[in-house]
Order: structure tokens, then sequence, then C-alpha cells
């Protein structure tokens, strides 16, 4: 699904929309169909050429999952106030990665490098990744920042609490 630029999709335009999904580090929650029913994972992604992008294990649930129903439904949002993000639902792509660039480029795009433990671990596993590609066919935007403006965030309010 190609944005308009200049139209409104919910609070915001397209590039708006555009902007938050490139700018943002927040996982994309996908919601899927499994043959038990249906799920929800967090993913990291990029939005590259108006599709949200990810990978996950060749043999993962995911992966099958999509490939028999790629039927999706998303959310990338805030976590802490003020509330506000993009919905949708579309369609996934599942292909068979050659090489782990796209997971390196996760890595890079939430951690800033390869290096670390966690990092290193995801590119050792053994087996292939899947490139996952989410092709969006209707979506919408809401922003809660005018009326949550006077709210401090939830860190501000329980800095004792793990969040």
């Amino acid at each position: 699904m190609e944005l308009d630029p200049n139209a409104t999709y919910g609070a915001w335009t397209g590039k708006d929309i555009e902007q938050f999904l490139v700018d943002c580090r927040i996982p994309l929650r996908l919601s899927f169909e499994t043959r038990k029913g249906p799920l929800i994972v967090p993913l990291w992604f990029e939005y590259r050429s108006s599709r949200l992008v990810s990978c996950s294990p060749e043999g993962s649930t995911l992966v099958k999952s999509l490939r028999a129903n790629p039927d999706i439904a998303f959310d990338v949002s805030t976590n802490d106030l003020p509330y506000r993000g993009v919905r949708g639902r579309g369609k996934a792509t599942c292909t068979t990665a050659d090489d782990d660039r796209q997971l390196e480029t996760l890595l890079t795009r939430y951690l800033g490098d390869t290096e670390g433990q966690l990092a290193q671990w995801l590119l050792n596993r053994s087996g292939d990744e899947a490139i996952i590609a989410i092709e969006p066919e209707w979506l919408t935007s809401w922003d809660f920042s005018e009326r949550m403006q006077d709210l401090s965030t939830i860190a501000e309010r329980h800095p004792d609490s793990k969040l």
C-alpha cells in the first residue's frame, strides 16, 4: 500500500506515518493465525519500500503459520505516554534468507551493533532465517499527545516500577 504523503490516515498524514515507522525503535506487534488459534508476537522491524520487514527462524511457528495463511494485523505503538501509533491489516510474505543481512540490519537498528551477547547468540543460531515482508492493505494512526499533555510518563510517576 503506497501512502499518499498528504492524505490523512487517522490522526497523521502518510508522510507522518512513514516518518514514525522509520524513526521508532518499538517492536511491531504482529497478529496471525496458527493451527490452534490466533497469536500475537513482537518483532523487530524496519520500514522499507512501503513494507514492514522483519525476520524469524525458518522453522518457527510464525513462519510456518504465515506461509499457510498470510493474513495479518499489526500494531506499532508507544509503550508510554503520550500514546500514539499505527495499526493495520495486510498480507505477509516469507522468503528464505540467503544470509544474515536482514537480521544484522535489525540488530543494528535495535541494539546499535552486532557485537553484544544477544546479537551474537541470534546470529549464531543454527538454521536459516526467513525474511518476513508485511504489505499493509489498510492502516490508520492515532495520537493522544494533546489530551495527555498534562500527564507525566509512567516511569516518572512510578520510578521504582520495572517496566
